[in-house]
């Protein structure tokens, strides 16, 4: 089992809406078909790079080689690479692979949950963070309704933070300092000292108050019974 990574030169995209389909029109082309076009000076500068860190499996010094196939380079077609990286490594190496990716003026795209890991043309608005998962950034409400369900003693704080700087969060349980199976709900508007605090036991008002957040629905600060609160 691997994980796979898309890099590619051109415009930035807009978004992970854009960079999906970007994506997929340059799998369609480059990796789905017969296509057989050299790398792009650029592409193949970027997949050096990577070598020069971990070399191809086979060669000296790839005994621990994190690439699940080699040579590295056979995965790059014109403008696109598209490559695998062993399962047990990814998070190691996938944020470090974007990160080269951004230093090189390219683009990094994880088909694995449709998001784009290196800047977008747009700046997000929202971004929404858990305990486990990566950010997704500008979520819909659904998105949202997903990731609060989910929350338990294991995964048991997700946050929603606007781009200035002011979020909400729900914590769930004892390690959020609430009640067994209730829900702390925060929020913070812009500065510490405008942190608030309230304890609910029903989930979907939970969503409901991220997705006012989300939609600037200013009946979230009357809703509920806020107290000040010092993190």
């Amino acid at each position: 089992m691997s994980y796979d990574l898309a890099v590619w030169e051109g415009d930035r995209p807009a978004d992970d809406a854009a960079a999906a389909a970007e994506f997929e029109r340059l799998y369609n082309r480059y990796v789905d078909s017969d296509e057989d076009a050299p790398p792009t000076p650029r592409i193949t500068s970027y997949v050096q790079a990577l070598l020069n860190r971990y070399p191809d499996r086979g060669t000296d010094g790839g005994a621990d080689s994190p690439w699940s196939t080699g040579p590295l380079l056979d995965d790059a077609c014109g403008p696109l690479i598209y490559f695998p990286i062993v399962w047990s490594r990814c998070e190691e190496v996938s944020g470090w692979a974007a990160q080269l990716a951004e230093d090189h003026g390219l683009h990094c795209f994880d088909p694995q949950r449709n998001q784009l890991r290196t800047r977008a043309r747009v700046k997000w608005r929202f971004e929404l963070t858990s305990e486990r998962g990566r950010p997704v950034r500008d979520p819909d409400p659904e998105t949202v309704r997903k990731v609060l369900v989910r929350l338990s003693r294991d995964n048991y704080v997700a946050i929603l933070t606007r781009a200035d700087g002011w979020y909400v969060q729900a914590g769930y349980g004892e390690q959020a300092g609430t009640r067994p199976g209730w829900y702390a709900l925060e929020r913070q508007d812009g500065a510490m000292e405008r942190h608030f605090r309230t304890e609910i036991s029903d989930i979907a008002e939970v969503v409901r108050a991220f997705v006012e957040f989300l939609h600037g629905d200013p009946t979230l600060t009357a809703r509920f019974a806020w107290r000040s609160y010092a993190p």
